[in-house]
């Protein structure tokens, strides 16, 4: 405190302080009490700092300024193997209040117990966008597969498919992040291991790692009008759109349609 220059941030119970401050006015409590109300003393209420930020909660610049500080903060919440994972799983898809981003390179059996959460989930308002390998995969392409990844489009908001993609991620609301080693959809007897970690901050750094808005928005191929278009990444780094319809009149393969993806183009803008 004696080293402070310009600023100082005291996050504690209100009640304590004053409490504190009558049977003690000369103690550290006593002295903060004594500053509440004065010119250059700033109180915020602690929910407007955790409150969700799709409420739009007015703060002021100082209160915004002090929100983004705290979120930059990480908490490891929960670390679970095989054997955990799907509990903390399924409670952080009943937990999704407005969003649940996942990526899971597989698509198989283990998807029918998560399908029940996920159609709950939408039903309540969360909009869910899944990643999952496009069907080249030689897993994915297998016709059980690709049938259950046709039962997950019927649930889901939306399914995009990425070329080797190899990811595991959940993000929930923007705050939750589920990191680790394990397919969700798809995981059945192999050892694994699935980080939970909180904080708005991370989470956002994730998604805009992930280029998740704007890949979440394929557009549909000009030649043959369906949406089967998957995500590749070029020999220079270039992500781009591919059409995977075998039944397009490019003819498919590298005559394929494709189109350059514009990572600077704001998520929503033509």
């Amino acid at each position: 405190m004696t080293r402070v220059q310009t600023r100082v941030y005291v996050i504690a119970s209100g009640t304590r302080i004053r409490e504190v401050a009558r049977k003690a006015p000369d103690s550290p409590f006593g002295q903060l009490d004594a500053l509440i109300g004065t010119s250059g003393v700033r109180v915020l209420p602690a929910k407007s700092l955790i409150t969700p930020p799709e409420l739009n909660v007015p703060r002021g610049e100082f209160g915004d300024r002090l929100a983004e500080v705290l979120s930059r903060h990480v908490e490891v919440s929960d670390v679970d193997d095989e054997t955990t994972f799907y509990a903390s799983f399924v409670a952080a898809i009943r937990s999704a209040r407005t969003s649940l981003w996942l990526w899971t390179p597989w698509v198989a059996r283990r998807v029918r117990m998560i399908l029940p959460e996920l159609r709950a989930a939408v039903d309540r308002g969360v909009r869910v966008t899944v990643f999952v390998r496009d069907p080249s995969d030689q897993l994915q392409k297998k016709p059980a597969n690709l049938s259950l990844v046709e039962d997950l489009r019927a649930v889901v908001h939306t399914v995009v498919p990425m070329h080797v993609m190899h990811q595991k991620i959940v993000v929930v609301d923007e705050r939750t992040v589920m990191l680790g080693s394990l397919n969700a959809l798809s995981q059945s007897w192999t050892r694994e291991v699935m980080v939970t970690m909180r904080g708005a901050c991370f989470a956002r750094k994730i998604l805009t790692h992930e280029h998740a808005e704007i890949f979440a928005r394929p557009p549909k191929c000009p030649r043959c009008g369906q949406d089967d278009i998957e995500i590749r990444r070029g020999a220079k780094e270039n992500w781009y759109w591919r059409c995977y319809n075998t039944r397009c009149p490019t003819g498919g393969g590298n005559k394929a349609w494709k189109k350059d993806i514009d990572l600077w183009r704001r998520p929503g803008s033509a």
